[in-house]
């Protein structure tokens, strides 16, 4: 059967199992008229944004938000509901395929859970991730070894080309998925499918100019894990993708050998791509190895996920330990990554990635923490030895045959120490040390200007009066850069108070920071002030507000910028 009408058959075969799985349980009433019957919980708030400054920034002046949560239950059943509201965009002068404001229903009865309205789920990463839809879905999670979950809905509004340059136009997308699994205690397997298509006739033709066609994709995935020993388990993913670049193109009358091919509609414009992941994990005493490979081809898609990357091989290898009766803590990982599968660019890239992370208790006073990481990027310019050859050109870049390493290296120490932790003096002292390191290596010389160096240094101490309810902290902040041949530095001191009132329903907090920057490009000081107040009312009204007043110097103009949130939440 075609794909054409895979609608109809995604939501029969939906219904099939919901049916199935309905009819297999048996539904327990003996709950009814025991317990509260009806309950009614949730939060609702609201904040409000004003914004001002002495310049146009393009920033709306105000802007508002309003959201809540609503819990309704009868026994075993269940709606939450949450929404979202705001005037964020209205000012927007263009088109958008896809709602900022969101209403959301999760009718729920013992394990069977329901979502509708604009609501997002995820199947896996090379299917249906994440990506928002105004629709239906349903989870069903009884006790027996079956989990199965199904939606349906609209991915993308149809959008029309009004000519505005941000406009982004856009064929309505239908989209629907199920996802089965069979779970046991030393094994497990799962099916998914996921299917999306464009509604040609929805907008009217867009410009060729704008890049849009009416898309198809199916995917097809399956996975699963096998417990081998107690302690060792190995799983495996496999997906393969059909993505139809234009529905417009001719129908072709062969079928390829892929498995999503069988299903979908082949034409002119369809292509195949397949991802596969495949790891073992062993656990010992109080220690973890893990290792995993995972293949995804050149142009892998999917349009369940709003952004996917593809074309690479990564072979990764993790292992985490405990030490010196659990005061040292090592996690470290290292990984392989290479793209140009195919061989097709006129680039080939390769990289190493590896990390650690240690954290020591050396007592409850001291705790110190530290991390390094250390990615290094290889690019291969692949050039035609006869292009080389017959080039009569003395003066063109000669770069393009070099080979390029790029090393980027990040640490990051924190030591936090414990001066006093009595009843009536709480004091704490921190240093944060952090360190970004990029260089550009050709052919193994990094040339002057091909390097940047991050320097970001932190100091603070806090002073706590319990018997008083204030919290005094007093830091140092500094940062060192080196761009390529430009330097900068920044550096300044950030004062905090905080104290609680009338039986700690009022908090406030009042802060002052100053910092200066120097660079090639001139001066600049940046003062900041702000004060923050919430009290709590009757312990389910919470009101609070923002202010936030900023001073900044800058080379070419003085800039002055006034921030004022304020709100009230309340939960029942």
């Amino acid at each position: 059967m075609p794909f054409l009408k895979a609608p109809k058959f995604w939501l029969t075969l939906s219904f099939i199992f919901f049916t199935v799985f309905s009819s297999a349980q048996t539904v327990d009433l003996g709950t009814l008229g025991k317990g509260k019957a009806f309950k009614v919980g949730g939060g609702v708030s609201s904040n409000g944004i004003f914004y001002n400054s002495n310049q146009a920034l393009g920033r709306q002046p105000f802007t508002y938000f309003l959201q809540g949560n609503l819990n309704i239950s009868f026994y075993q059943f269940s709606m939450p509901i949450s929404y979202s509201y705001s005037n964020q965009g209205e000012q927007l002068n263009y088109n958008l395929p896809f709602n900022l404001n969101r209403l959301s229903l999760h009718p729920k009865y013992k394990w069977v859970q329901g979502h509708m309205g604009s609501v997002a789920m995820s199947f896996s990463p090379y299917t249906l991730n994440g990506h928002q839809f105004t629709g239906g879905g349903v989870d069903l999670t009884p006790n027996g070894p079956w989990k199965v979950s199904a939606m349906a809905g609209r991915l993308l509004k149809a959008t029309e080309f009004d000519g505005e340059e941000q406009t982004i136009p856009a064929f309505q997308r239908i989209g629907y998925g199920f996802k089965v699994g069979f779970e046991q205690e030393k094994y497990s397997a799962g099916v998914i499918a996921f299917y999306a298509k464009d509604d040609i006739n929805s907008i009217a033709p867009v410009p060729n100019e704008q890049e849009i066609a009416p898309k198809e994709n199916l995917v097809l995935s399956l996975e699963g894990s096998y417990k081998i020993l107690e302690n060792l388990q190995a799983n495996a993913t496999y997906a393969t993708s059909g993505m139809t670049q234009d529905l417009r193109a001719d129908v072709l009358d062969s079928r390829p050998s892929n498995l999503a091919g069988l299903f979908l509609r082949d034409r002119t414009s369809t292509e195949y791509f397949d991802a596969f992941r495949a790891g073992l994990d062993y656990n010992f005493d109080k220690s973890t190895v893990g290792v995993a490979y995972e293949r995804i081809a050149p142009g892998y898609q999917t349009l369940g996920a709003y952004f996917f990357n593809n074309d690479f091989e990564n072979i990764t290898l993790n292992t985490s330990t405990v030490l010196f009766d659990t005061k040292l803590s090592l996690a470290f990982n290292i990984g392989y990554q290479r793209d140009d599968l195919k061989n097709q660019k006129e680039r080939s890239m390769n990289r190493t990635v590896g990390s650690l992370n240690a954290t020591y208790n050396a007592s409850e006073l001291l705790t110190i923490t530290g991390s390094y990481s250390n990615f290094t990027t290889f690019t291969n310019a692949k050039v035609n030895q006869f292009e080389v050859i017959n080039d009569d050109n003395l003066l063109d870049d000669q770069y393009d045959v070099l080979d390029y390493k790029q090393l980027s290296q990040n640490a990051n120490i924190n030591v936090n120490y414990i001066l006093s932790k009595k009843e009536n003096l709480q004091q704490n002292l921190n240093v944060n040390y952090a360190l970004a390191d990029v260089s550009n290596a050709e052919d193994g010389v990094v040339r002057l200007g091909n390097a940047s160096t991050f320097h970001n240094g932190n100091v603070s101490y806090t002073l706590g009066l319990p018997n008083r309810n204030i919290n005094i902290t007093t830091a140092l902040n500094g940062t060192t850069n080196t761009i390529g041949a430009e330097n900068s530095s920044t550096w300044g001191p950030t004062l905090n108070v905080n104290n609680k009132f009338l039986e700690n329903t009022l908090n406030t907090n009042f802060g002052a920071s100053y910092n200066v920057s120097n660079s090639n490009m001139g001066k600049t000081s940046v003062t900041n002030l702000r004060a923050n107040l919430s009290y709590v009312f009757k312990e389910k009204h919470n009101f609070h507000l923002n202010i936030i007043q900023l001073f900044k110097s800058l080379p070419t103009d003085n800039r002055n910028e006034l921030t004022i949130t304020f709100g009230h939440s309340y939960s029942f």
